[in-house]
């Protein structure tokens, strides 16, 4: 399935399901259960700038985690890739933690729930420590680990450097993950301590801004591509432009062909090709690409932000019931957000290249916007503060008892979104 034409047909909030005719039969089987609690989840990068996985949490007693947890399918996305779910021995004596065992699932114990990890091993489930110590007391606990995780603001640097330095002089096939990293230059640092994943706000940070730095050749025909569809251009001007790169005019008839467009025949003109795609996909799909363009040394680390800000842009698109065309800026909003990041330019220089309305251009360069409120919440919901997060959700109005189900939603968007178009 191509790019654009998967966005094509997710780009839609889901009805809201009709009810069932009386006496017809439950089909509870067929419907997977919904969160009803605000799942949090923290980016796990891998040294490679890969994203490996999320630590998945709420805040719930151990039952009600699990449940939630379940609802939420994290066994499913434990199916490929990290799932990092704290655990407490007594939920791991209760036979708690099963519903949630998965080839990548690996368990967060605190070092006083020593007395789980014979349960876990014996389960052939994956461990990761925390709150432990390098002394005698504790080194069988940690020759049964996978993981051994750290945080970054807890120690003064020299002594986590050399607490390092000796976790894996005792302990080398232990994997050391780093908590609280908030900027590049401490990913860097941490890992040349040996870290192999590493966790904090630093993903979503500009690393080194360049004000005089040159955007690529193709992500600047897709900007002048997305400044004439936003001012309604005639569609030979935008041929025009599209002509001008081989691989854009390549992508563009790609995503024409793709099947879910259901040609009879092959789209081999790019008049055709914007013809079957439509001016509000094409955005869309360009937006979405820009990420993956131009001769970037960071592809991993662009393919990571790829998901963060598919996750952020349909959350804000489906957060609210504003109207369509309001919900499409929102949609943006969370892409764009993301650009000065994925280029290493400031925001100011982009957003002087592109045509966006006022109210998103003020947004992204941290004005006071209609949209501030709905970035500032999902933001507030990527850093775990759920609770100041739902005041400002209500303060727009928004149906709180959902938000749960739509950020779940949102984020099972963005994983289906990367794995239809990891070939394009």
């Amino acid at each position: 399935m191509g790019f654009l034409s998967f966005l094509k047909s997710k780009s839609e909030p889901d009805p809201s399901p009709a009810p069932a005719p009386a006496g017809a039969p439950a089909a509870a089987e067929e419907q997977p259960p919904q969160p009803s609690v605000i799942i949090t989840r923290a980016e796990i990068v891998d040294s490679q700038q890969r994203l490996a996985g999320y630590r998945f949490n709420a805040a719930l007693p151990a039952p009600e985690l699990v449940d939630a947890l379940v609802a939420a399918q994290v066994p499913e996305f434990a199916q490929g890739r990290i799932a990092l779910v704290p655990i407490g021995a007594g939920a791991v004596a209760a036979g708690l933690h099963l519903p949630l065992a998965a080839p990548h699932t690996v368990f967060l114990l605190d070092r006083e729930a020593a007395a789980a990890v014979p349960a876990l091993r014996a389960a052939g489930a994956s461990i990761a420590l925390h709150g432990f110590t390098l002394g005698e007391a504790d080194a069988d606990l940690l020759s049964q680990a996978d993981m051994a995780l750290l945080h970054l603001g807890e120690h003064p640097l020299t002594e986590l450097q050399g607490f390092c330095k000796q976790l894996h002089l005792r302990h080398p096939e232990l994997k050391l993950v780093v908590d609280g990293v908030e900027s590049w230059d401490e990913q860097r640092m941490c890992a040349s301590w040996g870290a192999s994943y590493f966790m904090g706000q630093f993903l979503t940070t500009s690393d080194e801004v360049d004000p005089d730095a040159k955007i690529d050749q193709s992500r600047m025909t897709s900007i002048e591509l997305l400044n004439l569809l936003r001012t309604d251009a005639e569609l030979p001007a935008m041929i025009e432009v599209a002509k001008r790169d081989p691989g854009m005019t390549y992508q563009v008839l790609q995503w024409a062909n793709a099947p879910v467009n259901g040609q009879a025949t092959k789209v081999t003109s790019l008049q055709q090709a914007f013809m079957v795609l439509g001016r509000n996909q094409l955005y869309r799909g360009l937006t979405v690409s820009m990420f993956r363009m131009g001769t970037s040394a960071n592809k991993d680390r662009d393919e990571s932000l790829l998901e963060v800000a598919l996750t952020r842009a349909r959350f804000l698109e489906t957060c609210s019931t504003l109207p369509q065309a309001k919900r499409d800026e929102l949609f943006l909003v969370g892409l764009l957000s993301l650009f000065d990041v994925l280029l290493g330019v400031p925001m100011a220089n982009l957003v002087d290249k592109m045509h966006l309305s006022d109210d998103i251009r003020e947004v992204l360069l941290g004005n006071e916007s209609v949209y501030s409120p709905y970035l500032t919440m999902v933001l507030l919901l990527q850093r775990d503060k759920v609770e100041q997060a739902l005041a400002i959700a209500e303060t727009l109005e928004i149906d709180i008892d959902r938000l749960a189900e739509v950020g779940q939603a949102a984020f099972k968007w963005a994983q289906e979104s990367m794995h239809h178009t990891g070939a394009d």
